[in-house]
């Protein structure tokens, strides 16, 4: 008991010393450094009680740890410290039921609740602090950040918020590849009254836009064209998408008299990787229309599927050069700094870093086609506070059964006179979307795309 109760309090004051990433409000206010310190106290409280002599106890404190939620998951000791079998496999239970529970959560759309006249950077302050999703402003002028909005949003999911607000003002907006963030940038009246116009559909955590809609002289028939349809689909930006899966059989397109299209190619399936900090995606789908049956206005509606890491843990590194072997944990991941190495320019610096990932029990399958999605989310950050997305190459090697080593290329840094920290965003849940696609009555052109 004794021996568990140490290696637990251990690991708790190890997490406590992780360092985060630094934001512009990145200091706790009182009451919730408080009320943190209370959950922590009230889980280790708890492992302890997985130890009882009593049955009763035992199996309370195993749903009391469950009924707690995605917080227990960082504050989990490492397997290998907790000595009793029983302790062990009780925490590992625990583990997977939360993990269940945060990924079946974290597929649903976050929502808002505003009401009133605010200046827009507060309703987007509001907004970022109620859905979890990080909104860049940076490059709206300041009029427009104070300007006056009249709000009404009852529990109004994420991107119908943000649509709405674009309806309203003159933005636009895209996510940033860089720091994944939803970036808003102002509007021209040409680009916002062009915006308005594209259909669109809402999924859960999904936004889907039709954005184009073309016909197509279909190669070797006379009567036949080619109905084709380019979707792009963007995902709030607290989520992580990997994958996007998709069969052709499984979008169907009907008419006006409900006539089907069939497929160009009905037996496809179509399996699109998001890219490196991609949120966003455009995808395509192709049919057949009949030129004597071709209606003006068409249905679609299907599923998608979309696997994703629903939880991502930052892992940080202060002194990169004297930390060689250290390792650092987050619920059941530890990164190993393997090395670092500086290379001056004329007025700039390139800095090469080398991390190992372990995972323990119910980590995310390393498959070695698959590797690339472990290495895309990491950046450096100064003393004062600014960071530096990864701006080169990465590479990963699959080593070992739930071991993978990443190397990072970052570029043009500027020279300084103190270190780095290094943080690596580590994904730990994986878990698969579904997501269903419904457009009604899109338009058909009238004119033939003639492709040269």
């Amino acid at each position: 008991m004794s021996r568990i109760w140490f290696a637990f309090g251990l690991t708790l004051l190890s997490l406590s010393c992780l360092p985060t990433p630094a934001k512009s409000d990145s200091v706790l206010p009182a009451e919730k450094a408080d009320e943190q310190e209370q959950i922590r106290q009230q889980i280790s409280e708890l492992i302890s009680k997985l130890d009882s002599n009593q049955r009763v106890i035992r199996q309370q404190a195993e749903l009391q740890l469950v009924a707690l939620g995605k917080p227990v998951l960082s504050l989990l000791p490492p397997p290998e410290l907790v000595s009793s079998n029983s302790v062990r496999e009780a925490l590992q239970r625990v583990k997977l039921q939360i993990e269940k529970q945060v990924a079946k959560d974290s597929i649903k759309a976050s929502h808002v609740n505003l009401k009133g006249q605010f200046p827009l950077n507060r309703i987007l302050n509001t907004i970022a602090d109620q859905t979890g999703n990080q909104l860049e402003t940076t490059d709206l002028s300041e009029s427009l950040l104070k300007t006056t909005v009249d709000v009404s949003f009852i529990d109004r999911p994420f991107w119908q918020t943000i649509d709405d607000l674009t309806r309203k003002l003159p933005l636009n907006y895209q996510i940033n590849g860089s720091s994944g963030d939803l970036q808003f940038r102002h509007d021209t009246e040409k680009q916002h009254s062009k915006k308005a116009t594209l259909p669109v559909c809402y999924a859960g955590p999904f936004r889907i836009e039709a954005v184009e809609i073309q016909r197509r002289p279909l190669v070797g028939s006379i009567n036949r064209e080619l109905l084709r349809i380019t979707f792009r689909i963007q995902v709030e930006p607290r989520l992580r998408p990997l994958f996007l899966s998709y069969a052709a059989a499984d979008l169907k397109a009907s008419g006006d008299s409900k006539l089907n299209l069939p497929p160009f190619n009905p037996y496809a399936k179509y399996e699109l990787p998001l890219g490196e900090g991609g949120k966003d995606l455009k995808f395509t789908m192709q049919w057949i229309l009949n030129s004597k049956q071709r209606p003006e206005t068409i249905q679609i509606q299907g599923h998608l599927n979309m696997e994703l890491a629903a939880e991502t843990l930052p892992i940080t590194f202060d002194d990169l050069f004297q930390s060689h072997g250290a390792i650092r944990r987050r619920g059941n991941v530890s990164v190993e700094l393997i090395e670092a190495e500086k290379t001056n320019q004329d007025t700039t610096q390139d800095l090469n870093i080398r991390i190992a990932l372990s995972y323990d029990y119910g980590g995310p399958a390393f498959e070695s086609h698959r590797t690339w999605i472990y290495h895309n989310r990491a950046y450096l950050q100064d003393a004062q506070g600014r960071k530096y997305w990864l701006n080169g190459s990465s590479q990963t090697t699959l080593e070992a059964a739930g071991k993978i080593s990443v190397l990072y290329r970052f570029t043009d840094l500027p020279r300084q006179e103190g270190n780095f920290q290094f943080t690596y965003l580590a994904p730990t849940l994986i878990t698969s979307a579904p997501i269903e696609l419904r457009f009604e009555k899109l338009e058909i052109p009238a004119k033939t795309t003639v492709t040269e």
